[in-house]
């Protein structure tokens, strides 16, 4: 996780790059010394280069803007330079680290734009349509042996052929495909769009005609056929509010069937206009993370939800329609339309499409390319005779790692020649036996192509990687970052982030000290009724006034209907919940008042005072102002301890 949160943070600095009218310095001033820390110094350029990296891409810069990050700057470097003098970038821990970030650093500049760019277009072009399709999926491991291999392709071949002389396709999908989830939707995938899929299976279903089944294609699940139902016009994004009933597989057949019987009498208030979508959505969907909302849900597009769900909301044509009760494998939903937007412009999706064209399969296809314009910088010439001729000398004990390679005088055969170096049988027989693991079973001339193909691609990526910092100035500042955020993160953690939870007796200190930033408001210990009328809510209070219990309540007025009266009992702050808003609690019955177009009923069996939390209830609030607290402490340590100096005649140059 940490890993991939300073890679992040990196992607993100590089990414504003360039917005700024950045002012370029000149090679003399760049080169000058501008900070200067226990020896250390950083030039004009490292500073201009990180601040404006750090700059906010919509504010001029200006003296003022300077001076603020250098503040910041400061703080940096006082931990940085402490990190270093305690020997943090000389660990073992470190090395380790850092050759990681540093790898995917390098990954990252093995990249084609122009494949990238292409693929960027595709992914944009096909956003504009949405394909739905059933699908069959014959599984193999990704490195299955050639016999495997065969075999599923030939049964995805037989089960083609079914399909297109007239086969149910669903039929065939529960017989033959591996799916898990095809004992559920018989392989339907409902509609999908750009990045839902893998790439392959993508590709396959915007190539494949409706009505269409496609030929057998790879993935690395297996062989998958496709049935093209229909394709639309994209339908963009569509924001829905939902009432949901649930009624999950694993539920009683009695509750499943309550289930039903609410959602549809919640159809019927909205049917006669009793109430409207939203009320109801607060007052009846079992939906806790959307009720309170008003069963509003974010924005979403094709292969979100479940196909059911999907197709109900899509369905509606005006803003404001709702759907009958729609029965998915959550429950029972009612959809209503809120607002949609079709899909956006090139200029607006570019950004997005990168990062989602970087972090999926299709990337490989970039990848692919730069590897052929490294074999064609560097002269690389493959000798296929070498390989082929290889596995004279191969047998069933690569299997076992006991594999014994010939005699040198036996491996003397080219196999290819990159940078000027040719690379014979030898070395290969080298590199494979490093390689060597007891395997059960397998092909062992599958294993020894792959070795091979391995190699040779390494070789290539590796020695492009030792190019960079020649070729890429870039890459060796970004390397610097990586560096220096490694070993503050770790120090940071040591003295900050780590000793905020670990130094509880610090913690309990700070607490106490400070205990009035954190109280409970007053607070009522009891029962909230809610009720769907007036004439009920009076009903449950005369009930309470008479000692009844909420089981007699229940029996009595959810006779007919389980909406009628919802019971929740605990502890509660007004403040906390939207039908406790603004009400002063004292105990007893409350009168029957109204909130968002709920009946509600109070029976408060005590009142709490306003009262200090303890640290149990509030500790992760208290630990994040303990980290500001020992944040402040240590870097005012750090000044004590270090002095920073400034080229201020340097500076000032730096300023518009």
């Amino acid at each position: 996780m940490r890993f991939k949160i300073l890679i992040f943070i990196s992607l993100t600095l590089v990414s504003k790059q360039g917005i700024n009218q950045v002012k370029e310095l000149s090679p003399e001033l760049a080169n000058k010394w501008l900070v200067a820390i226990e020896g250390d110094t950083v030039s004009a350029g490292d500073f201009w280069y990180v601040y404006n990296k750090n700059a906010d891409p919509e504010k001029i810069i200006t003296r003022d803007s300077l001076m603020s990050y250098r503040k910041l700057y400061d703080k940096f470097l006082l931990k940085v330079t402490e990190a270093k003098s305690l020997g943090y970038d000389t660990t073992s821990k470190f090395i380790k680290e850092f050759k990681g970030y540093k790898n995917q650093l390098a990954d990252s500049y093995l990249k084609d734009k122009d494949v990238t760019k292409n693929l960027i277009e595709e992914a944009y072009e096909r956003m504009q349509t949405d394909v739905e399709a059933s699908h069959i999926l014959i599984s193999i491991p990704e490195l299955a042996m050639p016999s495997d291999t065969l075999a599923a392709f030939k049964t995805a071949m037989k089960v083609k052929k079914l399909a297109e002389s007239g086969g149910d396709f669903k039929a065939l999908a529960k017989q033959y495909s591996k799916d898990p989830s095809v004992t559920k939707n018989g392989g339907y995938l409902g509609y999908f769009s750009v990045f839902r899929m893998v790439y392959p299976f993508e590709s396959a279903a915007y190539k494949t005609q409706v009505g269409q089944v496609s030929n057998p294609f790879r993935t690395r699940f297996g062989y998958h056929i496709i049935k093209v139902h229909n394709k639309r016009k994209a339908v963009g994004e569509i924001k829905v509010a939902h009432i949901l009933t649930v009624a999950r597989d694993d539920m009683s057949n009695e509750k499943k069937k309550e289930a039903e019987k609410n959602i549809f009498e919640i159809y019927s208030k909205l049917e006669n206009g009793q109430e409207d979508f939203s009320m109801l959505a607060r007052k009846f969907s079992e939906d806790m993370g959307t009720a309170s909302k008003g069963g509003v849900l974010d924005w979403f597009g094709p292969s979100k939800f479940v196909p059911e769900f999907e197709n109900a909301a899509f369905e509606l044509e005006y803003n404001g329609d709702y759907s009958k009760p729609v029965k998915t494998v959550y429950g029972w939903h009612i959809i209503q339309r809120i607002d949609r937007r079709e899909v956006k412009s090139f200029e607006e999706s570019e950004i997005d499409l990168k990062t989602k064209v970087a972090r999926s399969d299709r990337a490989e296809l970039s990848e692919t390319s730069v590897l052929n314009k490294i074999k064609k910088e560097y002269k690389f010439k493959e000798y296929r005779k070498g390989i082929d001729k290889f596995f004279q000398f191969c047998d069933s004990t690569l299997l076992t790692a006991n594999w014994k390679a010939p005699e040198d005088k036996k491996l003397k055969a080219k196999m290819f020649v990159f940078n000027g170096i040719t690379y014979t049988q030898k070395d290969f027989a080298e590199h494979l036996k490093t390689t060597l693991v007891p395997k059960r079973g397998g092909d062992y001339q599958r294993m020894v192509t792959y070795t091979y193909n391995r190699w040779i691609e390494n070789m290539l990526k590796e020695f492009e990687k030792s190019q960079l910092p020649l070729k890429k100035p870039d890459y060796v500042r970004l390397l610097k970052e990586y560096r220096e955020g490694i070993i503050l993160f770790d120090l940071s953690s040591e003295r900050v982030w780590n000793k905020s939870v670990t130094d509880t007796a610090g913690l309990r200190k700070f607490h106490e000290a400070n205990s009035s930033n954190w109280q409970w408001d007053e607070r009522m210990d009891g029962t909230v009724y809610k009720c769907v009328d007036i004439e009920t809510a009076n009903l449950v209070r005369e009930f309470l006034i008479k000692k009844k219990d909420d089981v007699y309540i229940l029996e009595k007025i959810n006779a007919k209907s389980a909406l009628n009266v919802r019971v929740e009992a605990g502890v509660y702050q007004a403040k906390d919940r939207s039908d406790l808003e603004g009400l002063t609690f004292s105990e007893g019955i409350g009168e029957v008042y109204k909130k968002d177009d709920q009946y509600i009923v109070l029976k408060v069996n005590k009142v709490l005072p306003v009262q200090d939390k303890s640290l149990k209830d509030v500790r992760g609030s208290v630990a994040a102002k303990y980290q500001d607290y020992l944040m402040k402490e240590w870097i005012e340590e750090l000044r004590a301890k270090y002095k920073i100096v400034y080229n201020e005649a340097v500076f000032n140059q730096l300023a518009p």
